[in-house]
C-alpha cells in the first residue's frame, strides 16, 4: 500500500520502496517461500534473477556428494563466499579455526581445486534487520573468478563481480537510464548519456556497457541506503546486534554481582553488604528511589562510592537549568518531587555503571575520541558524564532506558552549552575545556540523531557553530603528536599522549561532523580544509594500549618517524591526495593511516564536491576532484588487503564475539568506500550536467531560459542547477533518493 508520501511501505519492517514490485520483490525476504525452481537440478530460490544466474552454472541434478554444504560453519553463518580450503580464506585471513560439519567435496578430475583466494563478495549489511548479526566489509578482490569459490548459502542474492555483464544485459533489455538522474533535457537524452566512469577523466557519450565493472569496483550502498532512511543511533551506526547488546548487558551484570570490573568506575557496593543482597537492591539495574524513600534514602547505599559525588553534581545541575530557564530555553519541564525522583533514578550509581558500559562497548567504536583506559569518571567532568549515560542509555537494549533518556536530552544540552569550561576564556585546566567540548559534541550527537525535528534544527544551525568556534579557541593546529620514537620509555608521558591523541580526535570527529552535514543535509560547511592543520590520528593498538608500557612499544612498532602519522597533517594529505596520480609506493604508505584517517579524507572529497555544484564551475574545475578520487580507492584496497589480525586498527565485528573486547571494534568507518561511491556517482553526474549545458547552450541559442543577456546585448550560458535542490534539510530524503535512483539503474 502506498503511504501518503506515494511510497510502497512492508507491512513487516516499514522499509520503503517507489516501485510496487520491488516491494514485492522485498516482501519474499520475510518469508520461506521459494517459488522459483530450477527445471534442470529442481533448486528452488526466492527470486527469479538468482535463479537466473543459477541457471548459468547448473550442471544438471544433483548428486549426493554434490549436494552437500561444501561451505565452512563459519561462512555459513555469516552468509560469506567460502573458497572451500582447509582452511578458508575468510578463516586464515582472521586467524580463527576453520571447521567443516560436512567436508568439502575433493574436486573433480576436470577442474582443479579451488586456490586460496579472497571472496569475491564480503557481506557486511546486516542493517536491513537490526538483529541481525554484523559481519566484515573488507574489500572484495576484483580479480578472481566466480569458478573459484562456493557459495555459502543457494539464497546469497549478491552478484560477483564478473557477473556483474550478464546481469547488465539483462538489466538493459528492460530498463533505460532515467533521464532525470543525469539532470539532460529530454530533447538531449539521446544524444548524451552520461557516464560513470571514476577511472577516466573526460566525459564520455555512450559508454560501451561490458565497462560497467570496472567504474563500481563491486562497490553498492549497502550502509548509506539505510543511513539515510533511518534516524537513531541504534539503526543508523554500527551498534551491533540486540543480541549482542542484551549480551553485554548480561555479562555486566553478572560482573556487577560478582564485585568485578567496576574498580575502574569506582562504583563498587560497600564491601559490609553481601553480595546475596544485591540482586533486591538493584532489580533491573534501577535504583529503588520512590515516594517511599523519600527522594534520596536510597543513595545513602552509596554514599561510600566516590561516583555518587559526581552523579549528584548532575542531578543539581539538572535541577538548576530547569528551575532557572532563560528567556529562549527549550525546556519544558517544571521542577517537582516527583521529577527529581526520576532524575535521581536515571542517574542513580548502578544505572550509570550500566550505561558507561554500553557507551563503550556500543557507541565509542563509532566515535572513538575518549580514552578508555585512563577514563575515570570520579575525576571526570559531571557534564561529561551526563551525556556519555545519555548515548548509552540510548543504544540499550531496554526500550524504558531509551524513554527515560529523552526526557533529559534538553536539559543536558542547557548544561553542557552553558558550562564555564566550554567558553575556553579562563583559567581553568586545558582537560576540563577539552572534556567539555568532548561533552558538547555528544550533545550534537544524541539530538541529531535521537531528538526531535525541532532538536536537530537546534543542533544544525546552532549548537555546532558554537562546538567548531570553540574548537578554533583551543587552537587545531596545536593538536599534533610528538617525535615518540626518539624518546626513551622512561621519559614517555602516557599522560600528555593521551591529551594529545584526544585532541587530534575531537577535531577530527567535528571535521567528519561538518562533512555529514555537507552530505546529508546540503547545509554550506563550517570548517575548511585548510585548517586541518592537526597531526593524524594514531592508530588504535596505540590508543588501545591498556598500559603506558604497551602504549610506548605500540608507538615504537608503529609510528616511527618516517610514517605518516609523524610526517602529515591531515590537510597535507588531502591535499596530496588530489594533486596528481599518488605512485603505489605512496598510496601504500598512505595505506597505514588506517579507517578513520581515510574516512576523514574521503569526506573533504564531499567538501569540494560541495563548492563545485554551487559555484559557477567548469568541467576543468573537477580534475582535482577526480584525482582524490582514484587516489583514495587506492589507498583504501591497499588498507584492505591487510588482515585485520595483524591490523593495528581495530578489530572487525566477527574477530571479537567477547563483550569484554566489543570496545575495540572498528565502526561505521569501515564503510568510507561507500562514501567514495557516493562521491564519484556525484562527480560524474556534475560532468554530465556540465557537458550537457554546453552541448545545449552551442546547438539551441536561441532557446529562451538557457541564455541570460549581458550588458552588451551578448548571450552567456547559465550554470546547471545543483544535484541537490534544497538546503539544510532535516530529512536525508534528498541523498536517498540519489541513492535509490542509482540502485534501480544498477539493480534493475
Amino acid at each position: 500500500m502506498a503511504d501518503a508520501l506515494g511510497l510502497h511501505r512492508c507491512p513487516v519492517c516499514f522499509k520503503t520502496y517507489k516501485r510496487r514490485e520491488h516491494l514485492q520483490r522485498h516482501r519474499s525476504s520475510h518469508t520461506s517461500e521459494r517459488p522459483h525452481r530450477c527445471v534442470v537440478c529442481g533448486a528452488s530460490f526466492q527470486r527469479s534473477d538468482v535463479l537466473k544466474r543459477h541457471l548459468q552454472t547448473c550442471d544438471g541434478p544433483s548428486t549426493p556428494s554434490s549436494s552437500r554444504r561444501r561451505a565452512c560453519d563459519r561462512c555459513v553463518r555469516q552468509k560469506k563466499a567460502c573458497n572451500s580450503t582447509q582452511p578458508c580464506f575468510n578463516c586464515q585471513r582472521r586467524s580463527v579455526v576453520c571447521h567443516y560439519s560436512n567436508p568439502p567435496a575433493p574436486p573433480s578430475s576436470s577442474q582443479p581445486a579451488a586456490a586460496a583466494a579472497p571472496p569475491l563478495i564480503d557481506d557486511a549489511s546486516g542493517h536491513s534487520n537490526p538483529d541481525e548479526t554484523v559481519v566484515s566489509n573488507h574489500v572484495p578482490q576484483p580479480d578472481q573468478g566466480p569458478s573459484e569459490l562456493v557459495l555459502a548459502d543457494s539464497t546469497f542474492d549478491h552478484v560477483p563481480f564478473d557477473d556483474l555483464d550478464t546481469l547488465i544485459q539483462e538489466t538493459v533489455s528492460q530498463f533505460q537510464i532515467p533521464d532525470s538522474w543525469f539532470a539532460v533535457s529530454p530533447s538531449q537524452s539521446s544524444a548524451t548519456t552520461a557516464t560513470l566512469d571514476v577511472e577516466s577523466e573526460p566525459f564520455h557519450h555512450n559508454p560501451p556497457s561490458d565497462s560497467l565493472p570496472s567504474r563500481y569496483r563491486g562497490y553498492s550502498f549497502r550502509f548509506l541506503s539505510d543511513f539515510t532512511s533511518r534516524t537513531g543511533l541504534v539503526t543508523s551506526f554500527e551498534c551491533a546486534t540486540l543480541a549482542q547488546r542484551q549480551q553485554i548487558v548480561s555479562t555486566f551484570h553478572q560482573s556487577y554481582l560478582d564485585h568485578q570490573s567496576l574498580d575502574s568506575l569506582g562504583i563498587l557496593p560497600p564491601p559490609s553488604l553481601p553480595p546475596e543482597e544485591l540482586p533486591s537492591q538493584i532489580p533491573g539495574f534501577v535504583s529503588s528511589v520512590g515516594p517511599e524513600s523519600g527522594g534520596l534514602s536510597s543513595w545513602s547505599f552509596w554514599l561510600h562510592n566516590p561516583i555518587v559525588v559526581n552523579l549528584q553534581q548532575v542531578v543539581l545541575l539538572v535541577k538548576n537549568v530547569v528551575r532557572v530557564k532563560p528567556n529562549n530555553s527549550t525546556i519544558t519541564l517544571n521542577w517537582s518531587t516527583a521529577l527529581e525522583q526520576q532524575c535521581l533514578r536515571f542517574f542513580s550509581p548502578p544505572r550509570f555503571a550500566k550505561f558507561i558500559e554500553l557507551y563503550w562497548s556500543v557507541w565509542h567504536p563509532n566515535v572513538n575520541f575518549l580514552h578508555r583506559p585512563t577514563f575515570n569518571p570520579t575525576v571526570t567532568k559531571p557534564i561529561l558524564l551526563a551525556t556519555m549515560a545519555l548515548i548509552g542509555a540510548c543504544v540499550s537494549p531496554d526500550p524504558v532506558d531509551i524513554d527515560d533518556a529523552r526526557m533529559w536530552f534538553n536539559c543536558v544540552e542547557e548544561m553542557v552549552f552553558t558550562d564555564d569550561d566550554f567558553f575556553p576564556v579562563g583559567t581553568s585546566e586545558n582537560r576540563q575545556k577539552l572534556q567539555a567540548l568532548q561533552a558538547a559534541y555528544h550533545v550534537c550527537l544524541y539530538q541529531n540523531w535521537e531528538g526531535t525535528d525541532a532538536g536537530k534544527r537546534r543542533i544544525r544551525r546552532h549548537r555546532f557553530s558554537t562546538v567548531v568556534s570553540t574548537a578554533r579557541d583551543l587552537g587545531i593546529d596545536t593538536a599534533r603528536h610528538m617525535d615518540y620514537s626518539a624518546q626513551p620509555k622512561h621519559e614517555f608521558s602516557w599522560y600528555e599522549f593521551v591529551m594529545r591523541e584526544e585532541l587530534i580526535r575531537i577535531f577530527t570527529w567535528i571535521f567528519l561532523l561538518d562533512t555529514a552535514f555537507v552530505i546529508f543535509n546540503n547545509l554550506p560547511h563550517r570548517m575548511v580544509i585548510k585548517e586541518m592543520k592537526m597531526s593524524m590520528a594514531s592508530p588504535e593498538a596505540c590508543f588501545q594500549a591498556a598500559t603506558a608500557e604497551e602504549c610506548i612499544d605500540q608507538i615504537y612498532r608503529w609510528m616511527p618517524l618516517t610514517s605518516p602519522f609523524c610526517t602529515l597533517l591531515l590537510r597535507d594529505a588531502i591535499e596530496n591526495l588530489c594533486l596528481d596520480n599518488l605512485t603505489q609506493e605512496v598510496q601504500q604508505q598512505y595505506s597505514q593511516l588506517g579507517p578513520l584517517n581515510l574516512f576523514a579524507m574521503v569526506s573533504a572529497i564531499h567538501y569540494m564536491i560541495f563548492q563545485h555544484q554551487n559555484l559557477f564551475a567548469v568541467e576543468g574545475q573537477l580534475v582535482p576532484i577526480r584525482n582524490g578520487l582514484r587516489n583514495w580507492i587506492g589507498i583504501w584496497e591497499k588498507y584492505a588487503e591487510v588482515p585485520s589480525a595483524v591490523s593495528p586498527h581495530g578489530l572487525l565485528q566477527e574477530d571479537c564475539p567477547a563483550p569484554a573486547l566489543m570496545w575495540k571494534r572498528i565502526g561505521f568507518v569501515r564503510f568510507s568506500h561507500e562514501y567514495w561511491l557516493l562521491g564519484s556517482l556525484l562527480t560524474d553526474r556534475l560532468s554530465a550536467t556540465t557537458v550537457a549545458s554546453a552541448d545545449m547552450s552551442s546547438a539551441n541559442a536561441s532557446l529562451p531560459g538557457l541564455f541570460s543577456t549581458s550588458a552588451n546585448g551578448r548571450g552567456k550560458a547559465r550554470s546547471a542547477e545543483p544535484i541537490l535542490e534544497k538546503y539544510d534539510q532535516t530529512s536525508m530524503r534528498q541523498v536517498n533518493d540519489l541513492i535509490t535512483d542509482f540502485q534501480k539503474f544498477t539493480i534493475g
